[in-house]
């Protein structure tokens, strides 16, 4: 319920889950964290949408066409990928799709997908920490620490594979 009013903020994505396990456990606690989530970043970008999408698709060209135009081919995966970058920010990025042509259900969908690992991951984490478990918090922060390596690769994949403008012949 506080992920609600926090989502949309400005507030860390990783605090979040680690509170939500450390109250309600790993279980709930990810379930509480990932609905809120989602709908804070559902109302994100329903303000992006509204407030942002007819001013940026007017003035789109060059590479930002182009981007825009892969971000909207690729519509959930899209989502799911910025999810999983850790240096992407999260409460921007939603405000930010919003301005996309990419489908409020491609926007829910690959939000739930591309932050329930590390949701899961961070609300084990918070639980097995308020629990004194330690060999728990010990696998947690194994997995917190896989995520973040596999975000790092994952990133560089990205940006060696992102789209570029086609070049025009010069004249």
């Amino acid at each position: 319920k506080f992920s609600r009013v926090l989502s949309p903020s400005l507030v860390p994505p990783t605090l979040l889950p680690l509170a939500g396990g450390a109250l309600f456990g790993t279980v709930l606690g990810a379930v509480y964290v990932l609905v809120g989530v989602t709908t804070g970043a559902a109302l994100a970008f329903c303000v992006g949408r509204l407030l942002g999408r007819s001013f940026v698709s007017g003035r789109l060209r060059g590479r930002v066409a182009v981007v825009e135009a892969a971000v909207a081919r690729r519509g959930v995966w899209a989502v799911v990928v910025c999810r999983l970058i850790p240096i992407v920010p999260f409460a921007l990025s939603n405000y930010a799709f919003g301005t996309t042509s990419v489908r409020p259900r491609q926007m829910i969908t690959g939000t739930m997908l591309g932050a329930l690992p590390a949701t899961v991951a961070y609300a084990a984490l918070g639980s097995a920490t308020m629990q004194g478990d330690w060999l728990g918090a010990k696998v947690a922060g194994g997995c917190v620490l896989a995520l973040g390596a596999c975000g790092v690769v994952g990133t560089y994949l990205v940006w060696r594979r992102r789209p570029r403008a086609t070049a025009t012949p010069s004249a």
